[in-house]
């Protein structure tokens, strides 16, 4: 009983779960493409204030080695913190949209954007990707 509570109290767990839950939901095709994409879009928005920002500074400062992983830390978490937006944006726009399913309405989306602004999978392809650009960029490969 008492690991079950603190189970439940974990945002990792309940981040995950409730991700789980939102995949198992049937949606319409139209209301599914609708909620990603102005998810995806709203995210977007939000965050390429962000991104503009990132990248006056390197074009400011230039291709300086000293700073240059702060420019690769700046953009990693932007994304991380882009996926987590959009992961939530998704789910209340399906929640405002299909008010009449009621597994949907109980999803918590709080939940959801801290899993996904977390998620070890994302960010360790993001980071990957976005190594491997730097270096093209530098010219080293």
């Amino acid at each position: 009983m008492n690991e079950t509570k603190i189970a439940s109290s974990n945002f990792w767990i309940r981040g995950k779960r409730e991700t789980k839950k939102f995949y198992e939901i049937n949606l319409n095709r139209s209301t599914n493409f609708k909620t990603f994409a102005f998810g995806f879009l709203l995210a977007a928005l939000i965050v390429f204030p962000i991104g503009l920002m990132i990248y006056q500074f390197l074009m400011i400062y230039g291709y300086n080695l000293s700073i240059f992983g702060v420019y690769l830390t700046l953009i990693w978490m932007a994304l991380m913190f882009f996926n987590g937006l959009s992961n939530y944006l998704t789910v209340k726009m399906a929640q405002a949209a299909a008010k009449d399913i009621v597994n949907l309405q109980a999803i918590d989306a709080g939940a959801i954007f801290l899993y996904q602004l977390l998620n070890p999978g994302f960010g360790i392809v993001i980071l990957i990707i976005i190594v491997v650009g730097a270096i093209q960029a530098m010219g080293a490969l």
